[in-house]
């Protein structure tokens, strides 16, 4: 058969790598063999000096046998893990739990005070005595002459209008005691040491 020039030059590259391998490996086991013959007398073999590490790469059998740590193969206690909030999961925040209530003891505590303050009240004003009632009429004007000057009243609502000059009473309550142009001056039926109250025109 004949070889196309392409397929001479492989052959030729395939037989110089062969030949490169063959001399590399002779190479080698003459190295080990003149290692071997020129030991010095008395010492180990070097085979017995290696480890056992290098014995099962090379294929030979071990001569050193290793003690397995299973105690370190133990990887110690486990935690169960809690599944939390899903972050791909947008939810308003839980409220924080209400404070807790007054006790017993507490809720009768206060219920005590308040009773207390209300007697205290009470008697600040049985010790003042009776008091005057509360102004609750309006001034409107007046009208006339000065010296008999008539005062315009009207109640809260407006329903009823009181005329009155000084010295009069309105609504049996009141004591017109002096009458101006812009304001009146009033005392209080039955309370003659309590001072005037003074009223200006209403709105």
């Amino acid at each position: 058969m004949k070889l196309s020039g392409r397929e001479r030059r492989l052959l030729g590259f395939l037989g110089l790598v062969a030949a490169l391998l063959a001399l590399r490996m002779a190479w080698q086991g003459v190295s080990a063999g003149s290692g071997a013959g020129f030991a010095a007398p008395g010492a180990a073999p070097s085979g017995a000096r290696r480890s056992a590490g290098s014995s099962r790469r090379n294929g030979s059998i071990p001569t050193e046998i290793l003690v397995l740590r299973t105690d370190r193969l133990d990887p110690g206690p486990t935690r169960d893990l809690e599944v939390g909030r899903d972050p791909f999961r947008f939810a308003p925040l839980p409220l924080p739990p209400a404070p807790p209530g007054p006790s017993a003891e507490e809720l009768a505590r206060r219920l005590e005070e308040e009773a207390e303050r209300r007697r205290l009240a009470e008697q600040r004003v049985a010790e003042l005595g009776p008091q005057p009632p509360e102004v609750d009429v309006r001034f409107l004007g007046s009208f006339g002459p000065r010296q008999r000057r008539i005062a315009v009243f009207a109640d809260a609502t407006g329903a009823n209008v009181y005329d009155a000059r000084e010295g009069d009473t309105v609504d049996d309550r009141f004591v017109v005691e002096r009458i101006g142009y812009e304001s009146v001056d009033i005392g209080f039926v039955g309370f003659p040491d309590v001072p005037a109250r003074r009223l200006g025109l209403a709105p």
